[in-house]
């Protein structure tokens, strides 16, 4: 079979003779004398387009076989007219290539190697065996952004054997057969068997968005030229978007949000401190236990230290059920219940039946959250009778 996408990667139209076709599943895989459709393989997806005006949804290669997998079958014989997606595989190719440029740089520098690849529909990550932070990953970047506009050419071949042996190349497996060399002088030299821009200006722009550590090394995410152009386009909406909000200019976005975080938490101090207040003010205004032996309380408030504390401190004086509920209709509850007489458990069963509340606890105290509205807790709780104590009271 003629593999035309190792004779020019630019290659998008084509003539063949379908030389096999065959049912499996509910598809039709048609075997061609040549194809300029690269299949899935060395890390890179397959190739999609037409055959004759139908589409080809999916290519796969098997025992040196290519097949072109399609939902309508081709006469064996006949003559087909193929057309390969550009916008996919130049996408592709622009990923691919700027991989090559930064596992070289990498592996020139660092003496990295690269032990994994993908190359997705979104995302394209490398994963490498030694760690680096970002800080040097920008000076990888700034390097190989330079390779990209000195245009230089990048050389696909298939060395003989005596050369292969003779020759310095990245490769992550075991190659079987003839080896393609992929070659961008000066910058890497790797095994690799997918199509690749020929000249490196092709790439447009290398954009390194993130690393992480990953198995004893680094992974690291990169977007190369149309999805770092629209990368780019979506994240300076988002700063410009941001900026109106903030009334601040672009490069000081950042800054802006620090500000606003502060005198957000600030605020938050504030309002911690003043319901903490109103908590105090609620305990006091309490009837005496002989009254109200099962005080509730309803509060919104940031400081569960607090909430316990008053739990603790309302058991020691009234001898039913004491609890607050914290929170709003909106969010839900969280609930601190305590009692120094009671088997608090019996309460949790029950706000587990009405309201399907989560949380659990001892006999002296328990805690969860129940998803309901204050409305319903309180018809809930001023139905609840204890035959010792009387009555639940409640403080709003």
């Amino acid at each position: 079979m003629e593999k035309l996408f190792y004779e020019d990667t630019h290659i998008l139209d084509f003539e063949a003779v379908v030389t096999d076709c065959q049912a499996v599943n509910d598809s039709f895989l048609i075997v061609l004398n040549r194809t300029a459709f690269f299949p899935e393989e060395g890390g890179q997806p397959a190739d999609t387009g037409t055959l004759n005006g139908l589409a080809v949804r999916d290519v796969s290669i098997r025992k040196d076989i290519i097949y072109h997998h399609m939902d309508t079958p081709l006469e064996v014989g006949c003559k087909v007219t193929g057309h390969v997606d550009w916008d996919r595989r130049f996408d592709f190719m622009q990923q691919h290539s700027g991989e090559h440029i930064i596992s070289g740089l990498l592996h020139k520098h660092y003496g990295f190697t690269n032990v994994g690849f993908h190359l997705g529909l979104a995302e394209v990550t490398l994963d490498f065996d030694g760690n680096i932070g970002m800080d040097a990953l920008r000076e990888i970047e700034a390097e190989a952004n330079n390779i990209v506009w000195q245009n230089l050419s990048v050389k696909a071949y298939f060395p003989d054997r005596d050369s292969l042996q003779a020759m310095e190349y990245r490769s992550k497996i075991e190659i079987e057969g003839a080896v393609r060399i992929v070659e961008i002088p000066d910058v890497d030299v790797c095994a690799c068997c997918a199509p690749h821009v020929k000249k490196t200006g092709e790439i447009g722009l290398i954009k390194i968005t993130g690393v992480q550590s990953h198995r004893g090394g680094v992974r690291i995410n990169i977007l190369c030229g149309q999805r770092a152009l629209k990368d780019y386009s979506i994240k300076q909406d988002s700063v410009n978007a941001l900026s109106a909000l903030l009334s601040a200019k672009p490069e000081l976005v950042v800054e802006a949000v620090k500000k606003l975080q502060e005198d957000g938490l600030k605020q938050k101090e504030t309002l911690n401190t003043l319901a903490g207040q109103l908590l105090q003010l609620q305990v006091a205004s309490l009837p005496e236990p002989s009254v109200c032996p099962n005080p509730i309380l309803f509060v919104e408030l940031s400081n569960p230290i607090a909430i316990r504390n008053t739990v603790n401190e309302l058991t020691g004086k009234y001898p039913g059920y004491c609890g607050i509920f914290n929170g709003n209709d909106a969010s839900g509850y969280s609930f601190i219940i305590g009692s120094s007489t009671e088997d608090c458990r019996t309460l949790a069963s029950r706000l587990r039946e009405a309201f399907g509340a989560k949380g659990g606890g001892t006999p002296p105290m328990i805690q969860g959250n129940v998803q309901t509205t204050k409305e319903k807790l309180i018809a809930f709780l001023s139905n609840q009778h204890h035959p010792s104590n009387g009555w639940f009271a409640l403080r709003l």
